[in-house]
């Protein structure tokens, strides 16, 4: 369907969780269509999911190519630290306030403004 109604969402951790490289694999097949980018990352060997930058998610090349691209979309940081779950998760605010600081870093170094 090439509808400009029917957009992508892309999640670092989903992608790591199914076994899939989520920049190397997936960006670029992805990427024409994202308007919305879910901030998580995740650990390959466990699925475990962690603060973006500390997984094997490749956060900051998804987020270089992004910045690179001219993404105009929107981002939400869903870290879902302290529980994660096939619907939903929570971190609360101490893991909350740690996803946030990772992602800063990131953004930071990437040149990216967030504020």
């Amino acid at each position: 369907m090439n509808s400009p109604a029917l957009r992508a969402t892309f999640d670092a951790a989903n992608f790591v969780q199914c076994g899939v490289r989520p920049f190397s694999e997936a960006y670029g097949l992805l990427r024409p269509h994202l308007v919305y980018l879910q901030v998580k990352d995740a650990l390959a060997a466990t699925g475990e999911v962690v603060p973006a930058g500390q997984g094997d998610g490749q956060v900051r090349e998804t987020l270089a190519a992004l910045r690179d691209s001219g993404f105009a979309g929107f981002m939400s940081l869903e870290p879902h630290l302290a529980r994660a779950g096939r619907y939903g998760g929570f971190s609360g605010p101490e893991g909350f306030t740690l996803a946030a600081r990772s992602l800063k870093l990131i953004l930071n170094e990437l040149g990216i403004p967030w504020r």
